[in-house]
């Protein structure tokens, strides 16, 4: 179908060493500022570590179940499987949501994990023909506790109410329905009764932006990383992409609670159908 899944933070394989007997460190916590002070350098031997390059490395915990009961749940009411791609190795040893050398600390192996991973996900895009979506499935454990919902577009931005359709992972979405210029119509699609957080609100759940929470503004939030920026449609093409981050109890309870499992397939079918 039009939809894919990713899931880059939730493995828990730990590789100890390499196929050719080599060591397999874990990723540095800080990689090195470069010396004209501007990008990082992320190598275990790159030399004096600044906290100004830090490199996250907690998973994010039940993000592979969650990716993975998403995908059977819509197969139960459409009969048709989105495409899932999971990231089966711990983000100590590879963070798949970042460039490649932030993600890899230049591992060999862990160069050729991360290869693997965009790979099948790029496969899975050239699978669809047209419009299509891809959620990139992440879990936050800040407060408050709701579905944060990345276009890339930032808090601060959708604190004052001002961005671009342009700019947006979903500039594909917004161009199809022709909203072009008209930023009262691209809001339908990010908080409006077109967005996906309109559709959790309808399932009695937390999300922003959406009509119940348009901004987040004080909450820490996250508006899209490495996987939304490279596989959306703000770099070209009819794939749109949303990043969600569900929330920490929200995911601890996620294999107990069939309901809210339900409603969040309920939830991303609804958008998919109305917008797709």
């Amino acid at each position: 179908m039009n939809l894919i899944l990713t899931a880059p933070h939730g493995g828990n394989l730990n590789p100890s060493t390499q196929i050719n007997g080599e060591s397999w460190p874990y990723r540095q916590r800080y990689g090195c500022k470069e010396s004209d002070g501007g990008c990082c350098s992320w190598t275990h031997s790159c030399g004096i570590t600044s906290t100004d390059c830090e490199a996250r490395i907690p998973n994010d915990l039940y993000t592979r179940g969650i990716a993975r009961d998403i995908a059977d749940g819509i197969k139960a009411i459409t009969g048709f499987r989105p495409h899932v791609v999971y990231n089966m190795l711990k983000r100590s040893k590879l963070d798949a949501n970042r460039d490649i050398h932030e993600a890899t600390f230049l591992i060999p192996d862990a160069i050729i994990a991360h290869q693997d991973y965009n790979n099948f996900i790029s496969q899975a895009r050239s699978a669809i023909t047209g419009r299509g979506l891809l959620l990139d499935i992440h879990g936050q454990s800040h407060l408050p506790e709701r579905t944060e919902l990345g276009y890339l577009i930032s808090g601060y931005n959708l604190n004052k109410g001002v961005y671009n359709i342009d700019e947006s992972s979903i500039r594909s979405l917004g161009k199809h329905w022709r909203c072009g210029s008209n930023r009262a119509c691209f809001k339908e699609f990010i908080l409006g009764d077109r967005s996906l957080g309109h559709f959790m609100n309808q399932q009695g759940l937390g999300a922003v932006p959406s009509p119940r929470n348009k901004k987040p503004n004080r909450a820490k939030y996250f508006s899209g990383g490495y996987t939304v920026k490279k596989y959306g449609s703000r770099a070209g093409g009819e794939i749109d992409a949303i990043q969600m981050e569900f929330a920490k109890t929200f995911r601890k309870g996620w294999g107990k609670n069939s309901q809210n499992r339900h409603r969040v397939v309920r939830a991303i079918l609804s958008f998919l159908n109305l917008n797709y």
